[in-house]
């Protein structure tokens, strides 16, 4: 009996302390989950309007100018000199690093958009939300919307208003994730919360604590990594304890990573030939100056320009340009393949930079590509346009990486004033 009835003075001290415990528990679980939701929501709002700053300024970096609306029965939107109508290059690319939706309007009208209908057709030409013109378009300011309604689909939105060089508001930027997905995010994160907080308060109470401590220091890391990454800097590394991490915030870590590749390869690339830019080939120099310094090792250099291509510009138009610049930076990358690395140096000027070779070997891999390009035809409007080359060929016998630009350069002219289509070494 007394047994027993330290048993039931024990289950009552139990109950005493535990019902109060999971009362308390309990409070904190619904004030928990209040904050780790608004946690979220934040994050999603930081996460969206990130990727709407940068894509702004992607668009601003790729297609230099300002937003124009042209034509007279159908209407075309360019930026600058560029036609962004059914340009979806870079809007999917950012999708796929993402998952996120991305709409570029005119005024309150889409022309650019992932999004689909139901018969997943892109619905271009269909209207923003009245609500949303009025916050954004007639305010010019960028609104974050937790359950904006499109296309009888719920999203998170965040709408940033595009302004031309004049500071008028012509257009909209739209970011959007699914409310689906950020609700069942929020719920995956929370069930574990409840079940602990049943199972053991004390340790539920513990175990959110840690956890919450880890979940705003991951918070904090990604917002400080997007930071760096939206003041341009591109290196900014990201904690390897947050991209471990197996939940949401692991998700968009690894989502904040692949856009920053994406901003990388977008700076370091040149648009129009996939060649490396101008930046990304003089760094490459320099790093294989200090290499050859260090090993010994050969190397070369060459400046080429294609004859004549003001000539195809003013003959057959800019696109034929555009389209004899990727056909030549083409062949140029396939010959240096495994040989070094091939970069737009400006307009029609290409640096090829020769790892590892020496003088003869690089006239040799350069006369290759010299008739290469002798035979391509590049066809245009029923023409068949052919050009040729003049490169300038120095030694990499010098640290000054100015020296050697300059001296590639002089037999680049010398080549050009001689005759052209041809190699001064």
């Amino acid at each position: 009996m007394k047994t027993g009835g330290k048993g039931k003075i024990s289950y009552a001290l139990q109950a005493i302390n535990i019902i109060p415990l999971l009362f308390f528990g309990i409070i904190i679980m619904l004030l928990g989950t209040h904050w780790f939701t608004q946690c979220m929501y934040n994050e999603v709002e930081t996460e969206l309007s990130h990727v709407a700053c940068n894509l702004s300024m992607m668009f601003d970096t790729i297609y230099p100018g300002d937003y124009e609306l042209i034509g007279e029965s159908s209407y075309q939107l360019y930026k600058g000199e560029y036609n962004l109508t059914n340009n979806y290059t870079l809007i999917d690319r950012v999708k796929e690093d993402t998952g996120l939706d991305i709409t570029l309007f005119y005024q309150d009208t889409r022309v650019l958009t992932t999004l689909t209908g139901n018969n997943g057709v892109r619905i271009v030409g269909s209207g923003a939300p009245s609500v949303v013109t009025e916050d954004v378009l007639n305010t010019g300011e960028a609104h974050f919307y937790t359950k904006s309604i499109i296309y009888n689909s719920s999203y998170f939105s965040f709408y940033m208003p595009l302004m031309n060089s004049d500071g008028g508001v012509i257009g909209m930027l739209f970011v959007g994730k699914p409310t689906a997905e950020v609700d069942a995010a929020v719920q995956k994160a929370i069930y574990p919360l409840i079940v602990a907080d049943i199972v053991l308060v004390i340790l539920v109470s513990l175990f959110t604590f840690m956890y919450t401590k880890r979940f705003v220091s991951s918070l904090l890391q990604i917002h400080g990594f997007l930071q760096e990454v939206s003041a341009g800097n591109l290196s900014a590394n990201l904690d390897s304890s947050v991209l471990g991490r197996s939940d949401e915030l692991g998700e968009i870590a690894h989502s904040a990573l692949n856009m920053q590749r994406s901003l990388h390869t977008l700076v370091e690339q040149d648009a129009l030939t996939s060649l490396a830019n101008r930046r990304s080939g003089d760094r490459k120099l320099r790093e294989i100056v200090r290499d050859s310094a260090a090993t010994g090792k050969d190397f070369c250099i060459a400046i080429g320009d294609i004859d004549f291509f003001k000539k195809v510009n003013d003959t057959y138009g800019h696109e034929c340009g555009d389209l004899v610049l990727k056909n030549v930076a083409y062949r140029l990358r396939s010959h240096m393949h495994g040989s070094g690395i091939a970069s737009r140096w400006g307009g029609e000027e290409f640096l090829l930079i020769f790892e590892d070779k020496n003088v003869e070997e690089s006239m040799k891999i350069l006369e290759e590509i010299m008739d290469d390009i002798r035979t391509l035809e590049n066809e245009y409007d029923g023409h068949r346009i052919k050009v040729t080359m003049t490169f300038g060929l120095t030694r990499g016998n010098t640290e000054d990486v100015t020296a050697l630009l300059r001296s590639a350069d002089e037999k680049l002219y010398e080549g050009k004033t001689t005759g052209r289509n041809r190699i001064i070494l």
